[in-house]
């Protein structure tokens, strides 16, 4: 036994670094799997937006108004992480509750927003009915005012960026077939699957490009009318302020594509001591959800 044990030593030694590998290449491989069995989706929304704003640059009155609305965004979603791409754009005009009588006092609205964010299952809540995800997220938002009445103080605007964590909320239900009688016609309502979540966004570290005061260009020095400078940057720790929520209502329809109703509420704040705007925007959109990857169903429900 005592002469066989240097050769167990060596024998272990030489294959060692290959079982490690190989349980690398292993994890590796299981990774690459729970990857790919991931949901991806392409999601095109279509609707409107209600934009609020105060932006003391250029009058101190509450600019609301409607206008239709879009997103675009890539979707990764399963029961572990939820990843996704989103941007949306609005369109649409500002007006004040007073109305003046020689002129129209009225705002060309322009809002571009851009995020990414990553959500990872802490646990289930209620009985594991209810899914709870926390992870962070990443933004760029954009917002254009623009009255052609101000001369060359016409246009303003501020664009932010954030960081910062969220927390997701997700309810999966559904509702089985059953006939269904309206008036004196029948109707066979199939068997659907639901998902109805809310998520909440809270940027920590805001970074903020904005006109400086009054928004009057520079007229006395040419080579900075059209620059920006030190004055046009603020940024820390929750300041500016911003704050979004996002509720949405999936319908999977039985080709796993599906349909969605969503709520967004944007909302964002900035007081320097002079200057000061608040935003605040109300989108609604219904898109449709097309996945990539189906996967093959045996049966239909």
């Amino acid at each position: 036994m005592k002469k066989l044990t240097p050769i167990i030593i060596f024998v272990f030694l030489l294959f060692a670094p290959a079982l490690c590998l190989s349980q690398d290449s292993s994890k590796k491989e299981n990774r690459k799997l729970e990857r790919k069995a991931r949901d991806k989706y392409l999601v095109t929304g279509f609707g409107g937006n209600i934009v609020k704003a105060v932006d003391n640059a250029t009058s101190p009155l509450l600019y609301k108004g409607f206008g239709p609305a879009a997103s675009v965004s890539y979707l990764v979603h399963s029961e572990k992480v939820i990843k996704a791409f989103e941007t949306d754009f609005s369109f649409g005009w500002l007006k004040p509750p007073t109305v003046s009588p020689w002129y129209q006092q009225r705002n060309t609205s322009i809002v571009v927003n851009l995020r990414y964010y990553q959500d990872y299952k802490l646990r289930g809540i209620f009985k594991d009915r209810v899914n709870w995800y926390l992870g962070g997220e990443v933004f760029i938002n954009n917002s254009f005012r623009i009255n052609y009445k101000y001369g060359n103080s016409a246009l303003n605007f501020e664009s932010y960026f954030g960081l910062g964590p969220i927390t997701r909320f997700e309810f999966p239900f559904s509702h089985k077939a059953r006939k269904v009688k309206i008036w004196f016609m029948n109707f066979n309502r199939r068997d659907r699957d639901l998902r109805l979540s809310f998520q909440l966004s809270l940027p920590l570290v805001n970074f903020l490009v904005r006109p400086s005061y009054v928004t009057v260009t520079n007229f006395i020095d040419p080579e900075l009318q059209r620059a920006i400078t030190s004055d046009h940057f603020h940024g820390g720790f929750i300041e500016p302020f911003s704050l979004r929520t996002q509720t949405e209502l999936y319908y999977i329809l039985h080709n796993q594509n599906m349909l969605k109703l969503t709520y967004g509420w944007n909302f964002f704040h900035h007081d320097p001591g002079y200057n000061k705007v608040q935003t605040a925007g109300h989108s609604f959109l219904f898109s449709y959800i097309f996945k990539f990857n189906h996967k093959s169903i045996n049966s239909e429900k």
